[in-house]
């Protein structure tokens, strides 16, 4: 509205500027709680380390066959520790693009802290959640390996933005 009571043309500047910014920002945090959701439903009891056996056992014994027990038992929680470590990265990753938006410049420390704050909060949540999910339990290491994804990941898009700064090869 402006002041007279009439109402503000829908082209007007000062009410598209705001709606777009608004959808601009829910775009890109959407991207983010979405993953958060996969993240989520992974954390289920479909995903526990005993139903997982279901799928992984057959696959390391067709690839691996003479995987000793011990062997086998170790290559099922790297394939596991591994895709906690994987699943935070891209949640780092998603959220610094989030904070980021498209802005200038490529890199702010705040961008990087709150991308790890956020990745980190979550990994603690979510490790909470499995505490009260059957077959699966909340692991302090866990939130470690999913808090160094997180932050690994910060850590290549800060090379990245040291690389195209100093070697001037934005594209």
């Amino acid at each position: 509205m402006t002041s007279g009571g009439v109402q503000a043309p829908p082209d007007d500047p000062q009410r598209v500027e705001p709606e777009r910014r608004l959808r601009g920002i829910l775009g890109y945090w959407g991207v983010v709680a979405m993953w958060m959701l996969v993240i989520s439903l992974l954390s289920g009891e479909p995903f526990s380390a005993e139903n997982t056996n279901r799928y992984l056992d057959p696959m390391l014994r067709f690839f691996f066959p003479h995987l000793t027990a011990a062997q086998f038992t170790l290559a099922h929680s790297v394939i596991r520790k591994s895709a906690h470590f994987t699943e935070f990265f891209i949640l780092g990753s998603l959220a610094f693009w989030a904070a980021r938006r498209g802005r200038a410049p490529r890199w702010r420390l705040g961008w990087m802290l709150q991308a790890i704050g956020l990745a980190v909060a979550y990994s603690l949540l979510d490790e909470l959640h499995q505490a009260f999910v059957p077959n699966r339990t909340a692991s302090l290491s866990d939130s470690a390996i999913d808090s160094c994804g997180a932050i690994i990941s910060q850590a290549f898009i800060y090379l990245r933005h040291l690389k195209v700064t100093r070697f001037g090869m934005l594209r």
